[in-house]
Parts: structure tokens; C-alpha cells; sequence
């Protein structure tokens, strides 16, 4: 009995050992499969430092010898360097199916939120080793993780203290230059932006991603969302980018990542919370400008107050489940996007083509809100909750178009200003023709200004200017030094309204626009003249053609010889 008891044990200790050896010799070996691929800075040193410039092209360079289909990218026409010579570097990576849907993917635009950056790594990773075949099928990527090189490198511990961040910091919000780049889109004044202007033109894609991290609430979303919401983008295209964010979400919260529109609590005068509303709608935004490009926009912002781990994490689940809503719904954004420029030619042919001024917020609808009541250290950080209150709040997370208004057939733009502006209206990918094209049997237009406000702090180191008015026929009364002539409209830049991005260009000449060139201070010289310029002004540097007013045909006004010196 003895002797057969030893020898169970004996046969016991050897299957054990067995055992043992194989999930031992199973772990190594699929670590040693893990080491066969790329690892991100923070995987690297435990989350420690997030990834440099340089860390995220020897990590690319190192995954694309995985996946030929991987290759750097780099659009015709774009800067290859920041101002101060970092490197723009973004990559491609090809979808295996045909006829694509194709998603820019843009991280890192402010230096210290830094977890698309490096959750971007991850993702193409997993798209690489095939864990996401119906992505790799239906969509073609871009992305630049480091949208803001010079601040990628500029990582300080003191840097964005109130969130968790890794030991070695992160990089400060602006570039070298002080310009925030989120704010820039239109004015385009940064290498960074004209480069991403130049992948409009050559990538064409369909949805353009904005990763960031919040600022704000104490509100426990994971992730809060917005569409593209620019002033005069198509609705029904503004609609679909919104169903598409409440699709996702609502595929999220089972899985314990609630989401929701991005925004801050609204307060009342007793500090009370009232409502939730969101923030922007203007198109210098990265995730509002796509609307007028007829693509879909997203702003992904992760929850400041997680730790830098999570953060990383929640981008990584929330970027692959955008990814699945396009590759499931390709077909139908594609057939959105193709309406949507067809409603505009439309509206040509039916001779009255109108876009809002403006936008107001509205109510979008009621939502449970969690609000949290944080314990905060020094640094503003959370290291508890005392408390989390639900609560019904109305929700104004959309957008209304207020002010509409009927558009000119184009715009004139001073010759003087040609080579100023030229450049920008074709880096948004805008048709520049010369004066002499401009339609003969339409009305020259002036602008008559009712108020004029210059801004009496910088933005963006701007001085910007809103202006009021309308146009009309007549010549303004105040004289000017200089006249326009026949010579003068001829040489002149023409912006035709009457083309796909006709839409855009209406934003950027109009003066009355919250968010052109002239409120960016492009034509300051005839916009800002101080008390000191006690001459007569020079010529207004914009001219309409054709009438702008609602009553007005556009095929009824004929240009009086008398307005224009011969």
C-alpha cells in the first residue's frame, strides 16, 4: 500500500512538473511573441514617459518592417518640418478591401494630452497583426501622432500638474510660437496646418479623429464626443456624424465606458447646476473644420482626472469602436457625403444658395448626469469622490443655423492682397480664378459697415475684428484714396461661391464671418486703421458679386458702368 502510494505521488509530481513547465515555456513563448513586435515608449518603462518624436518613428519604422502596407506619408505641397525643424511625420496604412473609406486620425495637437499619441501606436499595432479584420477591410488610415512636434519633445513634469501624468511629464499646449493649433485651421498661420490642409487636398478622407483631454467638470465620462458643428456645414451630413457618436455610445456603456457630447456643467447665479452645454462651433477647430470639407469630424476628449494608464486605454477602445461604426456604415457615409455636395450644386441651379451667419446652441435632449464631487490634492489632481449625484439635466449639445442669409455669386479680393491671400484660399483647396473671369452681368457690391469691433486683447496674438454690415450697390460715402478700375477688377483675385468648397469660401472672405480672414486680421490694413492714419483709407479690399440680398436675382442686377473708373 505503501509502496503503490509513492508511486501515485511519484507520477503526481511528475505530471505537475509537467505541467508546470508547459504553462511556464507558454508564457515565454508568447512573451517572446510580444517581443517580436514593437513596444510604445510607455510600454517600454511602465508607463513612466510617453513617446518623443523620435520614439514614434523608430516604433513605426519598426512595425511597417511587420506590414508593407504600412508606409510613411507625406501630402504634395505640405511642409516637412515645424518652424524649427521637427519632423511632420505621418504614416499610411492601406486597407486590404477595395474602394475604402478614408479616416485621418489626428493626435497630439495639444502636447500635453498625450494619450492619443500613444494610443494611436497600439491601434496600428493591432491593425497589423490582423485583430480587427473588418477595419483593415473597409478603412485607409492616416494619422500624425504628433500633430505638435515642437511640444512633443518640450515634456516637463510641470506640465498640466492637476492630471495624472508619467514621471518624465508631458509637453505644453501650444507650439513654439504660443499659437494654439486647435485654433488655426482657418487663418492657417502654422506649418502644422498647412500641412494638414495639404492631406485635405491629397487624402480626401471621409472622417477626420481630433484625440484629446479634457479641462473641465468633474462629470465621470471616460470619453466626451462632439461632430463636426461649424457654422454652414450640411445638416443632414451633421446629422448622420451625430448618430454616429450616439451609436457608439450606446454600444460603449454596457461595457462600462460611459461617454457622452463633450461640454461643462451650466450654472446658475447660485451656482447651482441647471444644465449641460457644449462649447464651440467654429471651423478653426481640427474637429469642426471637416464639415466643410464634406467630412465627418470628432472630437474625442478622455477624462483628465483617470490615470494615464486608462486614459491610453479608453482611447484605444473608443478609436477602434469609431473605426467599426465607419467600416460598418462605409456605404452610407459615402452616399452622405456624395448628397450633401449635391445639394449645394443644387441650390445653384436653383439660383438661391444660402448659409447661416451664425450658430446658436439648442436642445439636443435630457441625460442622466453623474456629477462628481471630487477630493482634490495640490496639484488639482482627484485622489477620491466624496460623493457622485445623479441627475436629469437638459442637455444643449447642438447647434442651430441662425441668420441666414443668400450668398454672392463670389468674391473679388484686392490684387494688392494677392500674394498675402492667394496662398491660403488655395491650401484649403478653393478654385482661384483672376478678375477678368468674374461674371460681367453681375453687380460689383460694397460693403457698408454698421459697426466694426477691433479686440482689445490679443488672441492667438491677433488683435481680431468683428464686423457688422451689409452689401449694397452704392458706392460707400467716405471717399477712398485709392479707386477700383477696370484694371484693378481684372487683376484682382475671383473666389466663385458656385464650387464644391464654395461653402468655405464664403467663411473665409465674408467680412462678417466669426471666423475669416479679415476677423483674423489678414486685411488689418484696411479693418484696424488707429487714430493716427488721418488720411483717406485705401480701397475696400473686398468686393461681392452679385447681390447678397434676399430680394435680389441673381440674374437681375447689371453692373453701372459709372461705379468703376475706366
Amino acid at each position: 500500500m505503501k509502496s503503490n502510494n509513492q508511486s501515485i505521488l511519484a507520477l503526481s509530481l511528475v505530471a505537475c512538473l509537467s505541467s508546470m513547465s508547459a504553462s511556464s515555456f507558454a508564457q515565454k513563448s508568447s512573451q517572446a511573441k510580444a517581443q517580436d513586435w514593437p513596444q510604445a515608449r510607455f510600454e517600454q518603462n511602465n508607463y513612466q514617459s510617453t513617446s518623443t518624436v523620435a520614439d514614434v518613428a523608430q516604433f513605426m519604422a519598426a512595425l511597417q518592417k511587420k506590414d508593407k502596407s504600412l508606409t510613411t506619408y507625406q501630402p504634395k505641397t505640405a511642409p516637412r518640418n515645424t518652424e524649427t525643424g521637427q519632423a511632420l511625420n505621418a504614416w499610411r496604412l492601406a486597407a486590404t478591401g477595395k474602394d475604402p473609406l478614408r479616416v485621418y486620425i489626428n493626435a497630439g495637437i495639444h502636447a500635453g494630452e498625450v494619450e492619443g499619441k500613444d494610443a494611436m501606436q497600439i491601434i496600428l499595432r493591432e491593425l497589423v497583426q490582423g485583430k480587427y479584420p473588418e477595419i483593415r477591410q473597409a478603412i485607409e488610415i492616416v494619422t500624425l501622432p504628433t500633430y505638435n512636434a515642437d511640444g512633443a519633445d518640450a515634456q516637463d513634469p510641470l506640465n498640466r500638474r492637476h492630471q495624472p501624468n508619467p514621471d518624465h511629464g508631458v509637453g505644453p499646449r501650444e507650439n513654439v510660437f504660443g499659437i494654439d493649433l486647435n485654433r488655426d485651421m482657418m487663418k492657417a498661420a502654422a506649418a502644422n496646418t498647412r500641412w494638414m490642409l495639404a492631406m485635405y487636398q491629397d487624402f480626401q478622407p471621409a472622417a477626420v479623429f481630433d484625440l484629446h483631454t479634457t479641462n473641465g467638470s468633474y462629470h465621470g465620462f471616460h470619453i466626451t464626443y462632439e461632430p463636426a458643428w461649424a457654422t454652414g456645414g450640411d445638416a443632414p451630413l451633421q446629422a448622420l456624424n451625430r448618430k454616429m457618436l450616439t451609436d457608439v455610445r450606446a454600444t460603449m456603456l454596457p461595457r462600462g465606458m460611459p461617454t457622452y457630447d463633450y461640454g461643462n456643467f451650466r450654472f446658475n447665479k447660485d451656482k447651482q447646476i441647471v444644465a449641460w452645454e457644449s462649447a464651440f462651433s467654429s471651423p478653426n477647430l481640427v474637429s469642426n473644420y471637416p464639415t466643410l470639407q464634406y467630412a465627418l469630424g470628432i472630437l474625442v476628449e478622455s477624462y483628465v482626472y483617470r490615470s494615464f494608464k486608462d486614459r491610453i486605454e479608453d482611447n484605444r477602445l473608443y478609436v477602434v469602436e469609431l473605426l467599426r461604426w465607419l467600416a460598418a456604415n462605409k456605404e452610407q457615409v459615402k452616399r452622405e457625403q456624395f448628397a450633401a455636395k449635391a445639394r449645394w450644386a443644387d441650390q445653384w441651379k436653383n439660383n438661391d444658395a444660402r448659409l447661416p451667419l451664425r450658430t446658436e446652441m439648442s436642445l439636443a435632449e435630457t441625460y442622466s448626469f453623474e456629477v462628481v464631487d471630487p477630493v482634490k490634492d495640490a496639484n488639482g489632481q482627484i485622489i477620491g469622490e466624496k460623493s457622485r449625484t445623479k441627475m436629469d439635466l437638459p442637455a444643449y449639445v447642438a447647434f442651430k443655423a441662425v441668420d441666414e442669409i443668400r450668398v454672392p455669386q463670389g468674391y473679388l479680393v484686392d490684387p494688392a492682397y494677392a500674394e498675402k491671400l492667394r496662398p491660403i484660399l488655395e491650401a484649403h483647396g478653393l478654385k482661384v480664378l483672376p478678375g477678368s473671369a468674374r461674371p460681367k452681368d453681375q453687380a460689383l457690391m460694397y460693403f457698408h459697415e454698421t459697426e466694426r469691433n477691433i479686440a482689445k486683447d490679443t488672441f492667438q496674438g491677433i488683435f481680431t475684428s468683428q464686423i457688422k454690415g451689409q452689401w449694397k450697390e452704392q458706392v460707400p460715402e467716405k471717399r477712398a484714396g485709392y479707386s477700383w478700375t477696370k484694371e484693378t477688377l481684372d487683376k484682382a483675385l475671383y473666389v466663385p461661391l458656385n464650387q464644391p468648397l464654395g461653402r468655405l469660401g464664403f467663411y473665409l472672405l465674408d467680412p462678417r464671418s466669426a471666423d475669416g480672414l479679415v476677423y483674423w486680421g489678414y486685411l488689418h490694413a484696411y479693418y484696424a486703421r488707429g487714430k493716427g492714419m488721418w488720411g483717406e483709407p485705401p480701397r475696400q479690399p473686398i468686393l461681392a458679386v452679385g447681390s447678397a440680398a434676399a430680394n435680389h436675382t441673381a440674374d437681375s442686377v447689371v453692373v453701372k458702368p459709372e461705379r468703376v473708373q475706366e
